[in-house]
C-alpha cells in the first residue's frame, strides 16, 4: 500500500513537471511569435493543450511566465558559455566571453528582450526573488573569476573582488540597455563598448601620488 502511494506520488510529480515544461515551451514560442503584450494566458493554455486554470496553478500571472522563460533560457545560455570559456585567458576576456553569449541571446529576440527589461526591474513575489537570486549567483560567479585573477597577479591583492564583480555586472547591464535601445542591435559593438569600460575599470582613473 505504501509503495503504491509513493509510486502514485512520483507519477503526479512527474506529470506536474512535464505540464510546467509544456507551458513554458509554448509560452516561449508565443512570446517570440506574437510579443509579450499580444500573448494571452488563454492562448498559452490553448497552445499547450491545458486549461487556463492549470497555467495559473503553475504561474500566478503572465509576468511570472516571462521570468520563468527568461531564467530557463539564461541558465542554459550560461551553462553553454561556461563549457567554452577560455580558462587561461585574462579575467576581462573571460567576462567578455560570457557577455557575448548573453548579448547574442538578447539580440536574437530584440522585441521580447526590450519587454523583458521593462517588465523585470522591480518584480515582486516568488519569481522576483528567483530573478534576484539568479543575478546574485552571476555576480558571485564573476567574483570567483576575479579571485582567480587576483591569485594570478592580474589585479591588485587588496581588491574587493565582490565589489569589483558588481561593477563588472553594472557595466554589462548599461551596455545591454544601450544596445537594446539602438535601432539595430550589434553584438560586436556592444562587446567593444563593454571591453573599453572594463579596461577603464581595471586601469583605474585616480591620480597616483
Amino acid at each position: 500500500m505504501e509503495k503504491k502511494e509513493v509510486s502514485s506520488g512520483n507519477r503526479r510529480q512527474t506529470q506536474k513537471e512535464e505540464t510546467r515544461k509544456l507551458i513554458l515551451e509554448n509560452s516561449r514560442d508565443l512570446f517570440n511569435e506574437l510579443g509579450f503584450d499580444k500573448t494571452s494566458t488563454r492562448a498559452i493554455a490553448l497552445r499547450a493543450g491545458v486549461g487556463v486554470g492549470t497555467v495559473f496553478s503553475h504561474f500566478p500571472d503572465k509576468s511570472s511566465l516571462l521570468i520563468a522563460v527568461l531564467l530557463d533560457d539564461l541558465n542554459a545560455t550560461q551553462a553553454d558559455a561556461m563549457k567554452r570559456i577560455p580558462e587561461k585567458s585574462p579575467v576581462c576576456d573571460r567576462f567578455l566571453h560570457l557577455a557575448r553569449f548573453f548579448y547574442t541571446y538578447y539580440a536574437k529576440r530584440p522585441d521580447l528582450s526590450r519587454t523583458l527589461l521593462k517588465e523585470l526591474w522591480f518584480v515582486k513575489g516568488e519569481w522576483g526573488e528567483k530573478l534576484t537570486t539568479q543575478a546574485f549567483e552571476f555576480v558571485f560567479l564573476v567574483g570567483n573569476m576575479l579571485e582567480q585573477a587576483k591569485k594570478r597577479g592580474e589585479i591588485r591583492p587588496e581588491t574587493d573582488t565582490l565589489l569589483c564583480a558588481r561593477a563588472f555586472f553594472s557595466h554589462y547591464l548599461i551596455v545591454l540597455y544601450e544596445g537594446l535601445n539602438s535601432p539595430d542591435i550589434d553584438v560586436e559593438t556592444m562587446i567593444g563598448t563593454l571591453k573599453r569600460l572594463l579596461e577603464q575599470l581595471l586601469a583605474g582613473v585616480g591620480q597616483t601620488r
